[in-house]
C-alpha cells in the first residue's frame, strides 16, 4: 500500500452486506430487554463474588459479548469486500500548450499595484502571484515560462510539473536577464519558437508587460505576430499599470537589485511608465486573440481568469484500474477477536456452575 494514506481511495465493493450490522445492536437491545440472567457466575474462585456489583466487574462481564459482537462486524466486513483504489490515471493529451512571457525591465519595480498602506509590493510580486494561481487552475496543461527584458531568458520548457514550474516563477525578479529594458519582439520569438513545433490542438502565448520598446528593435512586432499566426498560435496580450506617474523602486544595475541607502532603506522615486498599448492591440487581434488592461491585483486575477475560461482543456485520460483488496485483513481481525472471546470464556471469564 502507498506509504501516504489517501482516506477518500477506500471503497466497498459489494456494499449490500453491510446492512447485516444493523442485526448486531438489535440482538444487544433484545438481550437487555428480555433481561437474560445467566445463573452460571464468570468467576474462576468463588473468593470473587463480593466484588461482582462493582463497576470494573460490570464492564469486565461484557468484554467477551464485545469481542463477539467485534468479531462479527470484521467479518461481515469482510464479505463486503473492502478496497483500496491504486488507480492511476494517464494523460494521452491535454490539447493546450501555454507559454508565459513575463516582463523584467525595471518598471516591474513600480509599486502602484500595491494593496493598501504598509503592503509595498511592486508589479512583479503581484503578476508571480496571480500567474501562479493560473498555473494551478491549469492542471492539465503544459505550461512554459519565459522572462525577457532586452533579451529573452527560457525559465522554465513546457512541462506537466506545476511544482516545478512555481519554483521557477519563484525566481523571476528584475535583473534575472542583465539587462533592463523591454524588446517586446523578442518575447514573442522566443515563445513562439516554444510552441512552433508542438502537435497540440490549442497554442497560446500570454505576454505580459508594462512598457514599450526601449530601446527601439529593428524588427517591428508584428512581424512576429504573422508569423504566429500561421502556425495556429494565439497571442493574448497584457499591459499593466496604472498609466499615470507612480512610485517605484530604483534598480541598481551594478546590483542587479534595488538600490538602497547606507542604512538598508530602498531608495523610492516617482516616474512615468508609458505603455505601447496600440501594438499589444495588433498583435492579438492579428492572431485572433484578445488584448487586456489591468491597474490592479484584482483586475489583473480577472484576466487571467478570462483566458482560462476561454482556453479550456480537452483532456484525454488513460485509467490504470489497480484495487487492493483488504478483506483479508478484516478476516484475520474478525478471527482474531474470535479467538480471544474463546480462550478468555475458557480461562479468565470462566462460567462457574
Amino acid at each position: 500500500m502507498n506509504e501516504f494514506i489517501e482516506w477518500d481511495r477506500f471503497t466497498i465493493a459489494e456494499p449490500h452486506w453491510l446492512f447485516l450490522l444493523v442485526l448486531i445492536p438489535m440482538i444487544v437491545l433484545i438481550r437487555r430487554k428480555a433481561k437474560i440472567r445467566e445463573t452460571a457466575l464468570r468467576f474462576p474462585s468463588l473468593d470473587k463474588i463480593e466484588q461482582i456489583k462493582s463497576g470494573k466487574v460490570r464492564i469486565r462481564l461484557w468484554i467477551p459479548h464485545w469481542l463477539r459482537y467485534s468479531s462479527i462486524c470484521c467479518l461481515i466486513l469482510a464479505i463486503s469486500r473492502p478496497q483500496y483504489d491504486q488507480s492511476t490515471q494517464t494523460i494521452l493529451s491535454s490539447g493546450v500548450d501555454i507559454v508565459l512571457a513575463v516582463d523584467l525591465s525595471a518598471s516591474m519595480l513600480a509599486l502602484d499595484m500595491s494593496e493598501g498602506k504598509g503592503q509595498e509590493r511592486t508589479r512583479l510580486d503581484v503578476v508571480k502571484e496571480v500567474i501562479g494561481d493560473f498555473i494551478d487552475k491549469r492542471r492539465h496543461d503544459r505550461i512554459g515560462l519565459v522572462a525577457f527584458s532586452v533579451n529573452p531568458y527560457l525559465v522554465s520548457a513546457l512541462t506537466l510539473d506545476k511544482e516545478h514550474l512555481r519554483k521557477n516563477l519563484d525566481r523571476l525578479r528584475v535583473g534575472l536577464t542583465h539587462q533592463t529594458g523591454t524588446n517586446i519582439g523578442s518575447a514573442l520569438a522566443e515563445g513562439i519558437n516554444r510552441l512552433r513545433s508542438l502537435e497540440s490542438k490549442s497554442k497560446i502565448l500570454i505576454l505580459l508587460t508594462d512598457g514599450k520598446d526601449d530601446p527601439p528593435p529593428p524588427h517591428s512586432p508584428m512581424i512576429y505576430a504573422e508569423g504566429a499566426k500561421k502556425d495556429n498560435i494565439k497571442i493574448y496580450t497584457i499591459a499593466i499599470g496604472s498609466n499615470s506617474r507612480t512610485r517605484t523602486y530604483l534598480f541598481d544595475p551594478s546590483t542587479r537589485d534595488i538600490r538602497r541607502f547606507p542604512n538598508g532603506n530602498a531608495v523610492v522615486r516617482v516616474a512615468d511608465f508609458p505603455v505601447d498599448k496600440d501594438i499589444l492591440q495588433r498583435i492579438s487581434k492579428s492572431t485572433d486573440a484578445q488584448f487586456f488592461e489591468a491597474k490592479n491585483k484584482d483586475g489583473l486575477a480577472l484576466i487571467y481568469d478570462e483566458i482560462d475560461r476561454l482556453e479550456k482543456s480537452e483532456v484525454e485520460l488513460s485509467v490504470n484500474a489497480i484495487f487492493e483488496e483488504l478483506f483479508p485483513w478484516a478476516l484475520a481481525l474478525g478471527l482474531v477477536f474470535l479467538l480471544l472471546e474463546i480462550v478468555l470464556s475458557r480461562t479468565i471469564f470462566l462460567k462457574v456452575p
